[in-house]
């Protein structure tokens, strides 16, 4: 389904009853990534899946895109949708742009879950600005294909396309259903060049981290932990995809955190 918010046609999917839970994915993916969590959480949640503005079905105009935007763009999604807050789950790209939501609308956001999604509060892994200017410039040669095998591969711990290649293709399939130029435009807007205030966050976080995470690395995690008091870190044995690499665990770790800050909130 589609609604018009924030200037732009916004693809999206609702799924269940009772409190919203919002689903936010990574930089070259959509909706579609989350097959693993749609139906498990949505015994228990009305989970609102959406494409990302410049991903899957979702518009993307000829024009600036920043972090603070696409976080405007699902505060606009959630207001068009007569949303007044939800609990927030976002992976990688999602991630930051949960965090940006809940430091810019503190009210619509009842707890945040960033899923390897690390804050820039140290130096860049090693070879991470090379690997990044060299994808970008392959999406903008439309070669999609070299693009989503590499980050498929990246977003996997070692090995796992041989141990189990049909995951592999099916994660692989998700990253080819985008438009390579506009994922190029929106990844260039992913550089952060300051870290945000986080200290002005004002709800329950959890952090969920991948031990062999090529993206997010774990000290990366550990480090964006220290720096928002109160905050979780669940560390998962996967790579950057935990929640597809290790479904069962990311699931239940999800919903235990959320039904320990739904507890807190009727005590």
């Amino acid at each position: 389904m589609k609604v018009r918010a924030n200037g732009i046609a916004i693809n999206y999917e609702m799924t269940g009853e009772g409190d919203c839970l919002v689903l936010v994915h990574g930089a070259g993916d959509n909706l579609r990534m989350w097959y693993a969590q749609t139906p498990v959480f949505s015994r228990e949640y009305r989970v609102l899946t959406y494409d990302v503005r410049g991903f899957g079905e979702t518009e993307c105009p000829e024009s600036e895109v920043d972090m603070p935007l696409l976080a405007a763009d699902l505060c606009e999604l959630l207001r068009a949708l007569g949303i007044e807050s939800a609990f927030v789950l976002g992976y990688s790209m999602g991630g930051r742009i949960a965090l940006q939501l809940a430091l810019d609308e503190p009210p619509m956001v009842r707890a945040l879950i960033m899923a390897n999604s690390a804050i820039a509060l140290g130096p860049p892994p090693a070879g991470a600005q090379e690997r990044r200017q060299a994808l970008i410039a392959a999406l903008e040669r439309g070669d999609l294909e070299t693009v989503s095998e590499q980050m498929t591969a990246m977003s996997f711990s070692p090995g796992l396309k041989e141990r189990d290649p049909a995951l592999f293709e099916r994660y692989k399939k998700v990253k080819l259903a985008n438009d390579p130029r506009c994922f190029a435009r929106v990844w260039k807007a992913m550089v952060q060049t300051q870290p945000p205030d986080l200290s002005r966050l004002s709800r329950p976080v959890l952090l969920v981290a991948g031990e062999r995470d090529a993206f997010a690395p774990l000290e990366s995690m550990r480090r964006t932990q220290a720096a928002m008091p109160g905050s979780r870190l669940e560390v998962l044995p996967a790579g950057h995809a935990a929640a597809l690499e290790a479904p069962e665990q990311f699931n239940r770790i999800v919903l235990d955190f959320l039904a320990d800050v739904r507890r807190k909130e009727s005590a």
